[in-house]
């Protein structure tokens, strides 16, 4: 090998040149004790042949790209379009790119980056008030394109970017007594917006496989199974997060609320009169109402998947079982839902406790036990003034 690492751990070359007269000449050398890198010594070994090839013409220097041309350039075509990421992906990059690294690290060649550029760019962060997490969301985009480029010998070394420690925020769940509240509100609008809250809180399904979910491919009535394919974001149709495909059983709810719609089992199953998905927009509007008619905040419909994995744990539920229905890749994003669980754990309604009991599968006991909360009868609540203000809303 032209370039090898040594026993001190110093990057040298050893090559053979062929001059134009015929004559070869052997040529040895390192990389620089500062930059004692693969890329470096082969830089030095590219050199050193043109310095015998070429004697006293001084080789002209590689110009290293700007970020700007190499983010917007080899990075973007190889790393963003070449690995598809993810259109939710797509917009993250071009957001922040535009927004904060452009102006910061635009124009300066990449070989300039170092740690004091990103260092000082860190702290413009955190004086203009964001979070710490908005931050490491920002750092990480300029990380990548970095390390890419070292990756393809274009730069020595990466600067250290230097993470905060961002402890994640707690779960936010609707309690076992709200989610029936919202059930029973669901239950009041159209069918297919009843079987979309149905979905999403009786399965764990992410408002785009939501969406998204067909019945031919995805459902099947008679086995009582979800299966999560695809999902839809802002109208693009992509694999789920983490692109992994699962499995969810249905609850006796869920079973109730597809039977209820009277289409035929072709096509998307949560769709308009004339056959078309709903958008992003509408789907939020449309939460929002449900949510006042419960007399409940207004919340995201992804705390009905919260919701999902938090009573499940609560019914004990299998860690391993339950992160194959919520589609985690890692266990420590399941086991929050069961501290969370374990931290606020309430007497369960003796109708819940009733249904797992008729059971002596353990899987299909969480799964009697999670349809039967919408069996749990709403509290005559004393109606506060803000609960008042978000039902007149």
């Amino acid at each position: 090998m032209p370039v090898q690492r040594g026993s001190d751990g110093r990057w040298r070359y050893r090559e053979v040149v062929q001059k134009p007269d015929g004559t070869s000449e052997r040529i040895t050398g390192s990389a620089s004790r500062f930059d004692n890198t693969k890329a470096a010594a082969q830089k030095a070994l590219a050199d050193h042949i043109r310095r015998v090839l070429s004697p006293g013409v001084i080789p002209q220097e590689d110009e290293v790209p700007t970020f700007h041309e190499w983010f917007k350039g080899r990075f973007w075509r190889e790393w963003v379009v070449g690995r598809k990421n993810k259109p939710s992906e797509v917009r993250s990059k071009e957001f922040i790119y535009e927004c904060h690294l452009k102006g910061a690290f635009g124009e300066l060649p990449l070989d300039e980056i170092g740690t004091g550029e990103v260092a000082e760019f860190r702290a413009s962060l955190v004086e203009k008030g964001l979070s710490d997490k908005r931050i490491n969301n920002i750092l990480a985009v300029l990380s990548k394109p970095l390390k890419y480029a070292v990756e393809c010998d274009v730069i020595g070394k990466a600067p250290r970017i230097g993470l905060f420690k961002v402890e994640r925020p707690e779960i936010v769940a609707w309690e076992l007594g709200q989610y029936s509240r919202l059930l029973h509100a669901a239950s009041n609008e159209a069918d297919e917006w009843n079987a979309a809250v149905c979905l999403a809180g009786e399965a764990g399904l992410r408002v785009g496989e939501v969406k998204a979910l067909r019945w031919r491919e995805d459902v099947d009535m008679i086995a009582r199974t979800i299966t999560v394919n695809i999902q839809s974001c802002n109208g693009v149709v992509t694999t789920p997060k983490g692109r992994t495909r699962r499995t969810i059983p249905m609850t006796a709810k869920l079973h109730d609320a597809l039977k209820r719609l009277s289409v035929v089992r072709e096509g998307l199953v949560v769709r308009s009169f004339a056959g078309e998905g709903y958008s992003d927009s509408q789907c939020d509007k449309q939460l929002r109402r449900i949510c006042r008619r419960a007399g409940l905040p207004i919340r995201s419909w992804h705390t009905m998947r919260h919701s999902f994995g938090t009573h499940a744990a609560m019914f004990g539920v299998n860690p391993w079982r339950l992160q194959a229905w919520l589609g985690h890749k890692r266990i420590d994003e399941t086991m929050l839902y069961v501290h969370v669980a374990e931290a606020h754990m309430r007497e369960l309604p003796e109708v819940v406790r009733a249904a797992g009991a008729a059971e002596s599968d353990p899987d299909r006991r969480v799964i009697a036990m999670l349809g039967a909360r919408g069996k749990i009868l709403p509290r005559a609540e004393a109606v506060t003034e803000e609960t008042a203000a978000i039902a007149r809303s």
